[in-house]
C-alpha cells in the first residue's frame, strides 16, 4: 500500500474532520487572496471614478498655439491636424485613448460697445438653438440672443467688430445670420473656453461670443492675438492602472514631438492623476494593515489545526514508530493528510477569493471593474500554502519528536515556558502599538493596536476561563452537582480550549472593529453629504436675477417644497467668506442642517426675517399729491420717484416741477412690471447748478393705476433720508398725516428720501468669526449682493452653515435683494451664483419645470448621490476590505469551533457513553455540553465585542473615514440598525448553528460504543 493510498484512505475514514480541515484551509487561502485582489480592484475603481468625475476639459488635452501673425497660431487647422496625426502615429497607445478632436480658434474683439470673442468652433451650429441660419459663409456670424436683446440687434443686421488690440487693428463688418442660445452651456463640447460670459465685470461690459465658421475671418487682422487649437477628450473608460505611468510618459513625449513645430500641449490630466494617486496610495497603505492581522489569524488557525490533528493521531504515529518507521517517514505519515488537504484548498480558495472580490466589485465599485488574476494574487495564495506547511511543521514538531510512550499517553501535556514567552511578546507588541496610537492614530503600527489588544485580551480571557473552571470544578465536586462538574472538568483540562477562546476573541474583535468603523464612517459620510449640499436635492441654475429665480421657483413648486438660494463670495483678511441668501419662509421645510430640527430652523428663519413694511408695488403710472408752501426764486425744483424693476438698475422718473400749493404730480412708468416697486422720492434741481436752496414739501398721498398706496407716512422711521456724501444737502423727514420733507443745501445731486421696506441692518447667522477686527462682534459690514458694504447684525452663531462651510454668512434673500436693488441691478452681477434647493416633497420633474420657465439647470446633485460618491472613495473602499476580513475571521473561528469538536471525537464519545452507563442521564450530559460551549464561546464573544468596539472608538477619531487625509475628528457613536448589530447577530447565529452541529455529533454517544471498547 503506497503512502498516497494511506493518506486518501485516512481522509476518507475521517471524512467529517477532513472536510472541516479543507474548509479551514480554503478560508485561509481566500483570506490571503482578498487583500491583493480587492486592493487592485479598489484602486482601479478609484481611477475610473476619478477620471469620470473630472470634467472633460480637465482630463483632455489641447494642442495649439497662441499669438499674432508671425506665430503658429495663424497656421491652418488642417496643418495642425496633420502634425498631430503624425505625432500620434508614433504612439498608438495614446492615439487609442484620445477621442475625436474638436478644432477651435478664437480672438478677443469688441463690438456693440462690449468686449467679447470672435470664435470658430467645429460643428458649433449643432450645439446651438438658432433663430435664423448658420453662419457658413465668409463675413457671417451668429450672435447670442441676450446680447442681441441688450443692444437692439436682430438677424440680418450688420455688426461692426474691432479685431486686434485697442488703438490698433481694424474694424470689420459682419452680417448676423442668426441669433443663438446654447443647448447646454456646460456641455463637454465647449472645453475650457468661456464663450458665454455676458455681464459686467471689473473691466467693463462683456458680451457673449460671436461664432463664425470661416477660419479666414478670424485671421483677417495680423495684429490680432489668436488662440488656435485642437481639443482632444480622453477616453476615460479605457484607462487602466497599468496605463497610468505610460500615459504620463506619452504626454511628455507628445509635447516634445510637436514643440518643434511651435505647438504646445496643455492638459491638467497629470494633476487629476495626482489627486487619484493620493487615494490609490491610501488603499495600498490600508490593505496590508488590514491583511496582516487576518493572515496572522489564518496562520494561527492552521497552526492549531495541525497541532490538534497531530495530537489526535499520536497513537497512530507511535504505532508507526513501533513498526520500525524512521522519523522522516513517521513525520510524513503524521503530516501527509493535512498537507494534501491544504494543497487541495489552494485553487479552491484562490477561486473563492477572486469570486468574492468580483461580487464586491459588481456591487460596490465603478462599472467595468472586476477581479484580476495577477501575480500578487498568485503569490498570496502561494504564501498561504507555504505558511500552512510551515505551520504544520512547527505544530507537529513537538508531537513527532516525543518518544513512543509520550505519544501513547492520554493525559494532555501542560503548557511550557514557550507559551509564556509568546504571550509576553504579544503583550509587548500591543503596548508598543498603543504608544504609537497615542502619538499618531494613523500610523501603521497604531492601526495594529486593536487586533493586538484583542489578542492580549483573548489570552487573558482564556487563562481566566481555566482558573475559573478549576475553581468551579472544586466547588461542584464538593456539592456533588453533576452538570457543573462535567462542564468545569472539560474546560479545565481541554488543551484546545484556551486556543479556541483566543481565536474567537480575535475574530469577533476584528469584525466588531470593522463593523463599528463602517457605522461611524457611514454616519460621517451622511453628515458630510448633508453639510455639502444643504438639501435633499440641489440644482445649480442660470437665472436672470434673484427676483426672476424666486418667481420661477414659486411657479414650478407651488407647494413650497423648494426654495431659491443665491450665493456669492467675499474676502476678509485674505480668507474667503461665503454669502448665502435664502428664502426664509421656506427654510424650515427645505434645508437639511445637521443638528437643527424643523422647529429650530423655523426659529432661525424668524430671526432672519423680522417684520418690515411691504414693498410699494407700482402699476403703469405713479401719482403724488404734494403741498408746497414756499419755493425759492432760483433754482427751479422738481419732484421725482426712484423706481426699481427686477433685473434693471433703479431709475429716476420725474413727476413734475414743483409749484406752490397743493397739486398732484404724475408720471407714466414705462416698462414697469408687476414686481416694480417704489424705492423713494427725490427733490432736486430741474436743471443743473450749484445755487443754494431751501424747500419744505408735504407729500399727502401716493397713487398708482391700481388705486392709492399705503405709504405709512404717519409711521416714524418708515421713510428715511438716504445718506448723502460729505457736503451734501441737509434732509429732514417728518412723519404725520403728510410726509414732511425739508431740504436745504447747494449739492447738485437730488435729495432722496427712501421707503424703508427692509430692516436697518440685515440679520444674519454667522459661521466663524465676524469679518471685522473683533471676531466676536455682533455687527459688521460686508458687501452683500452689491458692491457697496451692507450692515449686518449677528442674530445667531454656528460652527458651520449648510453648503457654505465654517466661514460663512446666511441671511434673508428677499431683504438682501431689496437692499442691493436700491443702488444697482443684480442682473449684471457676475459674482452671484444661483441655486434651487429642494426637499423630498418637491416635484420629481422640478428641473424640467424650471427649464420651461426660463431657468437653465446646469447641474443636479442629491444627498444620496453625494453619499454614494463618497462611498466609492478610498476610505470607504478600505472599510469594505475590513468588513470582508472580519467576515473571513469569523468563518475561521467557526471552523475552529467545529474542528475542536471533531478532533478527538471518538475518545469524547467513549467518555460520554461511559457516563451514560454509569447512570448520568442524557439530558444532564447535553446540559453539560451546552454549559461548556456557553463558556467557551460566550466569554470570547463578549470580550471580543468589547475589545473591537473600544478599539474603534479610540482609534477612529484620528483615522480618515470619508476623505483621504481628513480624520473624522470627534464623533458620538449612536447604536442603530447598522453593520455592527447585523454582524453581531450573524456571528451569534453562526455560533449557535455550530453548537447545534456539535450537539448532534456528541449525540452519538450511546452505550453501544462501549461494546468493543474502541476509542
Amino acid at each position: 500500500m503506497t503512502a498516497w493510498t494511506v493518506m486518501l484512505r485516512g481522509i476518507r475514514y475521517r471524512a467529517g474532520r477532513s472536510f472541516v480541515v479543507f474548509l479551514l484551509a480554503v478560508t485561509a487561502t481566500t483570506a490571503a487572496v482578498l487583500a491583493p485582489a480587492y486592493s487592485r480592484a479598489a484602486q482601479q475603481s478609484v481611477l475610473t471614478d476619478g477620471l469620470s468625475a473630472a470634467s472633460t476639459d480637465a482630463t483632455g488635452l489641447t494642442v495649439g498655439a497662441k499669438g499674432t501673425k508671425d506665430s503658429a497660431a495663424f497656421m491652418d487647422l488642417a496643418e495642425i491636424r496633420l502634425a498631430m496625426n503624425a505625432a500620434l502615429g508614433k504612439d498608438a497607445f495614446l492615439d487609442e485613448r484620445l477621442d475625436r478632436s474638436v478644432a477651435a480658434i478664437d480672438t478677443e474683439v469688441t463690438y456693440a460697445g462690449a468686449a467679447g470673442r470672435l470664435a470658430f468652433r467645429q460643428d458649433v451650429c449643432a450645439q446651438l438653438e438658432l433663430d435664423g441660419a448658420c453662419p457658413d459663409n465668409p463675413g457671417e456670424v451668429a450672435l447670442s440672443k441676450r446680447t442681441a436683446a441688450a443692444h437692439q440687434l436682430q438677424a440680418g443686421d450688420q455688426v461692426t467688430v474691432h479685431l486686434g488690440p485697442a488703438g490698433a487693428g481694424r474694424d470689420k463688418s459682419f452680417k448676423i445670420t442668426g441669433l443663438y442660445s446654447p443647448k447646454d452651456a456646460d456641455a463637454a463640447y465647449w472645453g475650457r473656453t468661456a464663450y458665454f460670459s455676458a455681464g459686467t465685470d471689473g473691466e467693463g461690459e462683456r458680451a457673449d461670443a460671436l461664432f463664425s465658421l470661416t477660419e479666414e475671418d478670424l485671421r483677417a487682422e495680423p495684429a490680432a492675438t489668436l488662440s488656435t487649437r485642437l481639443e482632444y477628450p480622453l477616453r476615460t473608460g479605457r484607462i487602466r492602472l497599468d496605463d497610468v505611468a505610460r500615459l504620463r510618459a506619452s504626454l511628455q513625449a507628445l509635447g516634445a514631438r510637436v514643440r518643434g513645430q511651435e505647438l504646445e500641449v496643455s492638459t491638467t490630466l497629470p494633476a487629476v492623476l495626482h489627486d487619484i494617486d493620493v487615494e490609490q496610495k491610501d488603499i495600498a497603505r490600508t490593505a496590508p494593515i488590514i491583511a496582516v492581522p487576518l493572515l496572522l489569524l489564518c496562520w494561527f488557525v492552521l497552526f492549531l489545526l495541525v497541532a490538534s490533528l497531530t495530537e489526535e493521531r499520536a497513537p497512530e504515529i507511535a504505532l508507526a514508530k513501533l513498526r520500525g518507521y524512521p522519523s522522516g517517514r513517521a513525520a510524513r505519515f503524521g503530516l501527509g493528510e493535512v498537507v494534501l488537504l491544504t494543497a487541495a484548498a489552494v485553487p479552491v480558495g484562490l477561486a473563492a477569493g477572486l469570486g468574492l472580490v468580483q461580487l464586491a466589485a459588481s456591487a460596490l465599485l465603478a462599472p467595468g471593474v472586476g477581479a484580476q488574476l495577477r501575480w500578487p494574487v498568485l503569490a498570496a495564495a502561494g504564501i498561504a500554502f507555504a505558511a500552512g506547511v510551515l505551520a504544520a511543521v512547527l505544530a507537529a514538531r513537538q508531537t513527532l519528536g516525543r518518544p513512543v510512550l509520550g505519544l501513547l499517553r492520554r493525559v494532555p501535556e501542560r503548557g511550557g515556558w514557550k507559551a509564556g514567552v509568546t504571550g509576553g511578546v504579544v503583550v509587548a507588541l500591543a503596548a508598543a502599538s498603543i504608544v504609537a496610537a497615542v502619538a499618531d492614530r494613523a500610523s501603521p503600527l497604531a492601526l495594529l493596536a486593536p487586533p493586538l489588544l484583542a489578542l492580549v485580551l483573548g489570552i487573558g480571557a482564556a487563562r481566566l476561563l481555566v482558573l475559573c473552571s478549576g475553581a468551579r470544578l472544586r466547588i461542584a465536586r464538593r456539592r456533588g452537582r453533576i452538570v457543573p462538574l462535567l462542564s468545569a472538568a472539560q474546560l479545565s483540562r481541554r488543551p484546545g480550549g484556551q486556543r479556541l477562546v483566543v481565536v474567537v476573541t480575535v475574530a469577533v474583535a476584528l469584525l466588531a472593529f470593522a463593523a463599528t468603523a463602517w457605522d461611524v464612517a457611514a454616519r460621517a459620510r451622511q453628515d458630510t453629504a448633508e453639510d455639502a449640499l444643504g438639501a435633499q436635492r440641489v440644482y445649480t441654475v442660470n437665472a436672470a436675477h434673484p427676483d426672476a429665480l424666486e418667481a420661477a421657483v414659486a411657479k414650478a413648486d407651488p407647494g413650497g417644497h423648494s426654495m431659491a438660494v443665491v450665493r456669492a463670495s467675499q474676502r476678509f483678511d485674505n480668507a474667503p467668506i461665503e454669502l448665502l441668501g435664502v428664502q426664509s419662509g421656506r427654510l424650515a421645510g427645505v434645508a437639511v442642517w445637521r443638528g437643527h430640527s424643523g422647529e429650530q430652523l423655523g426659529a432661525v428663519a424668524g430671526r432672519l426675517h423680522p417684520a418690515a413694511a411691504d414693498p410699494l408695488r407700482l402699476g403703469k403710472d405713479l401719482g403724488a399729491e404734494v403741498t408746497v408752501d414756499a419755493l425759492p426764486a432760483k433754482p427751479a425744483l422738481r419732484l421725482a420717484a426712484i423706481v426699481a424693476n427686477p433685473g434693471q438698475p433703479p431709475r429716476t422718473v420725474t413727476l413734475g416741477t414743483l409749484v406752490k400749493g397743493t397739486h398732484t404730480y404724475r408720471a407714466t412708468l414705462d416698462g414697469c412690471t408687476a414686481e416694480c416697486r417704489l424705492v423713494g422720492l427725490a427733490v432736486g434741481r430741474a436743471a443743473g447748478g450749484t445755487d443754494p436752496y431751501s424747500v419744505a414739501v408735504a407729500v399727502r398721498g401716493l397713487t398708482t393705476d391700481d388705486g392709492p398706496l399705503s405709504p405709512g407716512f404717519d409711521l416714524a422711521g418708515r421713510w428715511q433720508p438716504r445718506q448723502a456724501a460729505a457736503g451734501g444737502a441737509t434732509v429732514t423727514v417728518r412723519a404725520g398725516a403728510a410726509l414732511g420733507i425739508d431740504v436745504s443745501g447747494s449739492d447738485p445731486a437730488d435729495a432722496v428720501v427712501e421707503h424703508v421696506d427692509t430692516p436697518d441692518v440685515l440679520p444674519a447667522v454667522l459661521a466663524g468669526g465676524a469679518p471685522t477686527d473683533d471676531a466676536r462682534s455682533a455687527s459688521f459690514q460686508l458687501p452683500g449682493f452689491s458692491e457697496q458694504p451692507q450692515p449686518f447684525a449677528v442674530v445667531g452663531r454656528t460652527d458651520s452653515l449648510p453648503r457654505a462651510g465654517r466661514r460663512a454668512v446666511m441671511f434673508d434673500l428677499d431683504y438682501a435683494t431689496r437692499m442691493a436693488q436700491r443702488s444697482g441691478s443684480l442682473a449684471d452681477n457676475a459674482n452671484l451664483r444661483y441655486e434651487v434647493w429642494a426637499a423630498g416633497g418637491a416635484p420629481a420633474d422640478l428641473a424640467t419645470r424650471l427649464g420651461r420657465l426660463g431657468v437653465q439647470v446646469l447641474r443636479a446633485e442629491s444627498i444620496q448621490g453625494y453619499t454614494d460618491q463618497l462611498g466609492r472613495r478610498a476610505p470607504a473602499l478600505g472599510l469594505w476590505l475590513y468588513l470582508l476580513a472580519g467576515a473571513a475571521a469569523i468563518l475561521l473561528a467557526l471552523g475552529v469551533v467545529l474542528l475542536s469538536a471533531y478532533v478527538g471525537v471518538r475518545a469524547r464519545l467513549y467518555e460520554l457513553a461511559a457516563l451514560r452507563v454509569a447512570g448520568v442521564r442524557a439530558g444532564q450530559l447535553r446540559r453539560a455540553v451546552l454549559r461548556e460551549y456557553r463558556a467557551l464561546l460566550g466569554l470570547p464573544l463578549v470580550v471580543g465585542l468589547a475589545a473591537g468596539v473600544a478599539g474603534a472608538l479610540v482609534m477612529l477619531p484620528g483615522v480618515p473615514l470619508v476623505t483621504v487625509g481628513e480624520p473624522v475628528g470627534s464623533f458620538s457613536y449612536e447604536p442603530s440598525l447598522g453593520a455592527l448589530p447585523i454582524a453581531l447577530g450573524l456571528t451569534v447565529l453562526g455560533l449557535l448553528l455550530t453548537v447545534i452541529v456539535v450537539l448532534r455529533l456528541l449525540g452519538r454517544a450511546t452505550p453501544m460504543r462501549l461494546k468493543d471498547g474502541a476509542q
